[in-house]
């Protein structure tokens, strides 16, 4: 074999059992070198070869026997370095070598992680062409994995106190006499920074000397210029709270940064499932029991990743699943948009399909681009807010429904609405 080979250089007691699984590594042996995975490791050992070192280990013996601790044991990387000296399996893939943990840690970082999708798709590949299995269904599911991060340890987006600051910025702007300033985008550090050191110019201010303390006098302008560099330590504290979350999430992890505060389904805390710890949202597609995709997401729900998965599984596939059944957390307009776009056969739950499969929780109201029809075929007149309801609902449109005392469906906007709405200010 050109990558994946065993010398049976390691002299091993022969007995029976050690026989039997010693053919069964050849044969796992012969599956990676069937696979074609020694090439996309090949590629990447050209690109480390570049830089100039001692010759360390075989690199497809090191990924067989990493792939088959992890697949047959649940090992740490000090657990396989152990097991590289004490089982007598695991030394016969390393022919006898003894990587340690660091190396190990290392290799994975290294050769793995960059080339995962590669890797995974490729022995994937390789086991639906021994086994003849056909992928055309596939299933979408996902659950939510706690991160190893300190529990109240997260940081919120500072979207809105960054807004309150930049109007604190703006109105000593103003003051200090740059009224032609651009007010209606958010001033960066950079440029608040630019526009404090050009005032402190103009105004001979001696940034090293200005008065401290109880008792001591400052001038206006010396005062202008220490509240503007408070705001300036602020401003710098803000962007870089917005630039680790990003645009996608309003969260995120002292201890991770990668890490989303996210509600669990079980809480081993107050088994109330309502606090917030850090996770990641972890979706997979499973097709003829064999996982084919996987992904790992910030997201809090599973509606955004559903195209992110169909877009992997294009990728690395080359072609759309041909049926798609999830449930009923994916439901959404974009994705079942996505799906007639891409041909792919919709059996995906809308998110109301529970109450509207057993009429406990039917739609009330369905929208189109003139209004809104209830649940009874009356459309509804479009009316204003009052005073009230405006504050509640600034976006938001009120209608108006004739004839409700006598639908047989206003129990279900009763039962439903409770207090959210008064139900006399849409009925006649």
């Amino acid at each position: 074999m050109e990558y994946f080979n065993t010398k049976r250089s390691l002299f091993i007691v022969p007995s029976e059992k050690c026989n039997v699984e010693f053919e069964k590594i050849d044969k796992f042996m012969r599956f990676l070198e069937n696979s074609g995975v020694g090439n996309i490791l090949d590629n990447v050992k050209q690109e480390k070869e570049k830089c100039k070192g001692p010759k360390g280990y075989s690199i497809y013996n090191l990924f067989a026997m990493i792939i088959y601790c992890f697949s047959k044991f649940k090992a740490t990387l000090r657990d396989i370095e152990d097991k590289c000296i004490f089982d007598t399996r695991v030394s016969y893939i390393m022919e006898g070598q003894i990587p340690d943990f660091s190396t190990i840690c290392l290799f994975i970082n290294e050769y793995i992680v960059p080339k995962q999708y590669e890797i995974f798709t490729c022995i994937t590949k390789q086991i639906i062409k021994e086994f003849q299995l056909k992928i055309d269904d596939v299933f979408l599911d996902g659950t939510k994995i706690e991160a190893n991060a300190n529990k109240y340890k997260f940081v919120w987006k500072p979207a809105k106190f960054h807004n309150k600051l930049n109007e604190k910025i703006k109105k000593l702007l103003l003051e200090i006499g740059y009224d032609n300033f651009n007010f209606k985008t958010l001033i960066d550090s950079k440029t608040f920074s630019d526009i404090l050191q050009d005032y402190t110019k103009n105004s001979n201010i001696d940034i090293n000397h200005i008065p401290n303390g109880k008792g001591k006098r400052l001038t206006k302008q010396q005062k202008n210029y220490k509240l503007g560099h408070t705001y300036l330590v602020k401003l710098l504290e803000y962007e870089e709270k917005e630039k680790i979350c990003g645009e996608n999430r309003n969260s995120y992890f002292k201890t991770d940064y990668d890490a989303t505060a996210m509600v669990l389904k079980g809480d081993y805390y107050s088994k109330l499932s309502r606090d917030f710890h850090a996770a990641y949202n972890v979706q997979v597609f499973v097709s003829s029991l064999l996982i084919v995709m996987y992904g790992v997401f910030q997201e809090r729900n599973d509606i955004k990743t559903f195209i992110p998965m169909n877009d992997l599984y294009f990728k690395y596939y080359g072609v759309y699943p041909s049926n798609e059944c999830d449930d009923a957390g994916y439901g959404n307009y974009n994705n079942y948009k996505y799906m007639q776009e891409h041909k792919i056969k919709n059996y995906v739950k809308f998110q109301q399909w529970e109450g509207e499969a057993t009429g406990k929780s039917p739609q009330l109201f369905y929208t189109f681009d003139d209004g809104i029809m209830c649940l009874n075929t009356c459309i509804g007149e479009e009316v204003p807010f009052d005073y009230y309801h405006r504050r509640k609902s600034k976006e938001g449109k009120l209608y108006k429904f004739v004839g409700c005392n006598e639908c047989n469906y206003s129990y279900k906007c009763k039962s439903k609405f409770k207090k959210k709405i008064i139900i006399t200010d849409i009925m006649n």
